[in-house]
């Protein structure tokens, strides 16, 4: 089973609202809660006031699908984040997805590992043949920018 998790750190600078209209906006159905954290430093040298979180399973990507779609970066996404996110053992991926452009509807990947913006993505699987059909869901390998083969979501789940 697909499992999928979202984290984001709220800074004292940022409108916690829109943080959550970035995180909601990518992910369908969300519920997000607020937890507090334990008073450190980040690698800026600013803490973060509290964390914002939401946990579901496969139906939370289903906007993310979508919008990776519309926006043509399904290789970029591959390329930046799932490829280097992935765990040794194949059974969880962690990546970023950068905050201010979440906000208006856009999945990218964040520059800079350390950013400030950016909102944290952990998918675990059961499986490392279960993570490959969630990649060959949401990532397909393309020509050109366009899938050679698009599964259904029902792939994914098939054990």
């Amino acid at each position: 089973m697909i499992s999928v998790k979202i984290l984001a750190a709220v800074y004292p600078t940022e409108n916690p609202e829109k943080v959550i209209k970035a995180i909601s906006g990518l992910f369908t159905g969300i519920e997000i809660q607020k937890e507090t954290i334990e008073s450190t430093e980040s690698e800026k040298g600013v803490s973060p006031s509290f964390l914002l979180t939401g946990e579901g399973g496969l139906d939370l990507l289903f906007t993310l699908h979508g919008l990776i779609r519309r926006e043509k970066i399904i290789d970029s996404i591959r390329n930046k984040a799932f490829n280097k996110g992935l765990s040794r053992e194949g059974l969880s991926v962690r990546f970023l997805l950068n905050k201010q452009a979440a906000f208006v509807g856009v999945p990218s990947v964040p520059a800079e590992k350390g950013s400030l913006g950016a909102i944290e993505v952990v998918i675990g699987a059961d499986s490392p043949e279960e993570m490959e059909r969630l990649f060959e869901w949401l990532l397909p390998l393309t020509e050109e920018g366009v899938p050679v083969v698009e599964v259904g979501v029902d792939y994914v789940e098939k054990g």
